[in-house]
This record gives structure tokens, sequence and C-alpha cells, in this order.
């Protein structure tokens, strides 16, 4: 599997991770979990899902972590950051706040239930 460094800022780390000191392990773990669960939410496009335009161009003030994230991962963003006429980076950085927003909004449970649900009835054969 190939890897990129990826530059993941702080408040989006902690907001990643809900917690203040988030891991080089925890963001490992979390970042494509996150990437990946922002690009399946395209579809739905619920509010919030498109990069909100006045956080374009941030101030880059607080330091960044860096995290590695598998590069077919990346290009999947680096599509989507284009297709809304972004920087990828800036889009990392929307996807780590809306999964944690989604995870505070107990919408990773219910789609975890949801997914429960259909491999259930998958096996079944309902």
């Amino acid at each position: 599997m190939k890897t990129v460094q990826v530059k993941l800022g702080i408040l989006a780390a902690h907001s990643l991770s809900a917690a203040a000191d988030s891991s080089s392990e925890r963001l490992a773990l979390l970042l494509p979990r996150a990437v990946r669960f922002y690009l399946d939410e395209r579809d739905g496009a619920a509010p919030g899902w498109s990069y909100p335009s006045f956080l374009a161009g941030g101030n880059g003030a607080e330091e960044p972590r860096e995290v590695e994230l598998d590069n077919e991962l990346w290009q999947q963003l680096r599509a989507e950051a284009e297709r809304q006429e972004v920087a990828p980076e800036d889009l990392l950085q929307h996807a780590a706040f809306y999964y944690g927003a989604a995870r505070d909004e107990g919408r990773l449970t219910e789609r975890i239930v949801a997914e429960l649900r259909e491999e259930e009835a998958e096996s079944s054969g309902y």
C-alpha cells in the first residue's frame, strides 16, 4: 500500500480524534475513516457536506500534524477537491471536521447499525 504524507491542522485533528491529545496512531486510524465517510456521504449531500466557501484560504497559523494516508484515497479526495474547486488540503481538514460532527450527532452510530441490518438481511436471504 502506497501512502502519502498529508498535513492535518491541530483543530481538525482534535475534532477528528475527540481528544485534546491526538496521538499519531489514533489519527492514522481515524483519518482514512473520515475521508471515506466524507466521500461516501457525497450522494446524500447533507447540509454542511460541501466545503464552506467562508473557510477558503485559512490563515495557516496553527502547526499541522503530519499523517500518512493511502495514496488511492488521497487521489479520490483530490478529485473531489478539484470538483469543488478547493485545495485538497483544505478539503482534508473539512473531512476531518465533518466526521467529528457526524460522530457527535450520532450519525456514525446510525450508519453502523444500518450496515449491520443490511448484512443480516443479506445473510438470512430476506
